[in-house]
C-alpha cells in the first residue's frame, strides 16, 4: 500500500469509542458456553509448564475431558523413538497428575496420549478424535529464530484441524482481562465474538475491537481532492467501519443463548493503514494479554492467509493469540 496523503500523515485516524449495546447484553454462563474438550500439546521444554497452566485457567465444562500430547517425530531411528515414546509417557503421566492436582476439579478428566509423527499430523487426527472444541499450543517464547522457522507447526494445526488455536507466549498467572479483538467486516468476525463470549467471564469486562480500514482512494495523488476533501472522505469511511462494526457485535451478542447478564464493555481502536501495523501497534499500546483473530476460509488462496496477514501478527505481537476459523 502506497503512503497516505499528507493530510491524513498529519493527523491520526484513531479513534476510541464505546460499541453501543443491543437492549440485552448476554455473556458467557458456567456451563452453557464452557469448554467440553481440549487439546494440549506440549513439547516436554519449560514452556509446556505456562501452556498448560493456561489451559487450567479456561473454563471448562462439568465432566470435560483435558487432553494433553506429545508427538515424538517420526525420523528418529527405531530405538531412539522408542526410548524417546517410553520417556515422553512418564513424562506427561507426571504432567498429568500435577495437572489434575493444581486443577482442583474432580469432575474433569485428564488423559495424555504420545503419538508418533508429524506433530502438525498427528494433533489435528488427535482433536479430530476427542472432538476438541480448542486447542492449546505453546509458540516459541525466548526462541525468536526457531519460532519464526518452525511457527509454521501452529499455523498448519490451524490448517489441518480447522479449530481454533489458542498459541501460548505468555505466562499463566490470571485468567485473561485485557483482550482485544482484531476484526475484518466479513465473515470471520462473528466466530470471533462466539469465541469471545466462551472466554470472558460474565462481567464488564473492557475489550477492544481492533480495526483498520481503508479507502479506495486514498494513497493517491489526486491534485484535484484539497486536503479538506480528503479528510471529509477518510472520516466517512471511518463512520462507516464503526457502524458496520457496532452491528456486527450487537448481532452476535443477541445470538448468544446464555442467560442475560452485564456482557463485556467493547470500545473500537480504529485506525487507517495495514492491518498488521494497526494491530502490532494496538497490541503494544493497550498492553493486550490475548489477541483473537479471525482466518477467512480453507480454500484456494485462503489456505496461504497465515503466511500473511494473521501469520505476520501470530508469530511477531508479544501477547497470546487465538485464531477462530469460520462457522457455518
Amino acid at each position: 500500500m502506497s503512503a497516505p496523503p499528507p493530510a491524513l500523515q498529519r493527523r491520526t485516524t484513531a479513534v476510541s469509542r464505546r460499541v453501543p449495546p443491543p437492549p440485552t447484553v448476554v455473556a458467557t454462563s458456567s456451563q452453557a458456553n464452557a469448554f467440553r474438550s481440549l487439546l494440549i500439546p506440549v513439547d516436554l521444554s519449560p514452556l509446556s509448564d505456562r501452556v498448560v497452566g493456561r489451559a487450567l485457567l479456561l473454563p471448562v465444562a462439568t465432566g470435560a475431558t483435558i487432553t494433553l500430547l506429545h508427538v515424538v517425530p517420526g525420523a528418529l531411528p527405531l530405538r531412539a523413538r522408542r526410548e524417546a515414546e517410553n520417556d515422553a509417557r512418564v513424562s506427561l503421566a507426571r504432567e498429568a497428575r500435577h495437572a489434575a492436582k493444581a486443577f482442583r476439579r474432580p469432575d474433569v478428566t485428564i488423559d495424555h496420549v504420545v503419538r508418533v509423527g508429524a506433530p502438525a499430523q498427528q494433533i489435528a487426527s488427535l482433536a479430530s478424535r476427542v472432538k476438541a472444541d480448542l486447542i492449546v499450543m505453546g509458540r516459541g517464547g525466548a526462541r525468536p529464530l526457531r519460532d519464526s522457522f518452525l511457527g509454521s507447526t501452529a499455523e498448519r494445526v490451524i490448517r489441518q484441524s480447522r479449530l481454533s488455536v489458542l498459541a501460548v507466549r505468555l505466562p499463566a498467572r490470571s485468567p485473561y482481562g485485557r483482550p482485544a479483538l482484531g476484526l475484518d467486516l466479513d465473515e470471520a468476525a462473528p466466530a470471533v465474538l462466539r469465541m469471545l463470549f466462551r472466554l470472558v467471564p460474565p462481567s464488564r469486562l473492557r475489550v477492544t475491537i481492533v480495526h483498520a480500514h481503508d479507502a479506495p482512494y486514498l494513497g493517491m495523488a489526486y491534485a484535484s481532492l484539497s486536503e479538506d476533501e480528503v479528510e471529509k472522505e477518510e472520516h466517512r469511511f471511518r463512520q462507516k467501519a464503526e457502524a458496520r462494526l457496532a452491528g456486527i457485535v450487537a448481532s452476535a451478542v443477541q445470538n448468544q443463548k446464555s442467560a442475560p447478564v452485564d456482557g463485556p464493555d467493547f470500545k473500537t481502536y480504529i485506525r487507517y493503514g495495514d492491518p498488521r501495523s494497526v494491530i502490532k501497534a494496538a497490541v503494544r499500546r493497550l498492553d493486550t494479554d490475548l489477541l483473537l483473530l479471525g482466518t477467512h476460509g480453507y480454500t484456494g488462496m485462503a489456505q496461504i492467509f497465515l503466511g500473511t496477514v494473521a501469520g505476520d501478527i501470530l508469530r511477531d505481537v508479544s501477547c497470546d493469540v487465538l485464531v477462530v476459523p469460520p462457522r457455518p
